[in-house]
């Protein structure tokens, strides 16, 4: 399981950053590692941030797996549900309901929980 962990805001200045850091999450492997943006420290989301977001999306389904964000507040979900973008990635309250899935949806062992 790979997980970005974001805080701060994400504009402009920040959005680049981001989008480095996953397109390095992307590019980990295994490559069918479950992958998710924790976005709980994350108080704005500007378009340029929103975009980095929709192109990672992209590039995990080409990959075949789901882009999970976790923990999104107000501020950060909704850009996603007012331009339909929140269709693109699987959208959880957070780390615990992930594990949670991520058990239900694999055979027992095939899942490392962060440290």
């Amino acid at each position: 399981m790979l997980v970005l962990v974001v805080d701060g805001e994400v504009d402009t200045l920040t959005a680049p950053a981001l989008g480095e850091a996953l397109g390095e999450l992307l590019a980990a492997e295994p490559v069918d590692a479950v992958a998710a943006v924790d976005l709980a420290g994350v108080g704005f989301l500007a378009s340029s941030g929103l975009a980095v977001l929709i192109r990672a999306a992209h590039t995990a389904s080409s990959q075949g797996r789901a882009l999970h964000l976790l923990g999104g507040s107000r501020a950060v979900t909704r850009p996603l549900e007012v331009t339909g973008s929140d269709q693109l990635f699987t959208l959880l309250p957070g780390l615990a309901e992930l594990l949670a899935r991520v058990d239900g949806d694999r055979p027992a062992g095939r899942v490392r929980r962060p440290d």
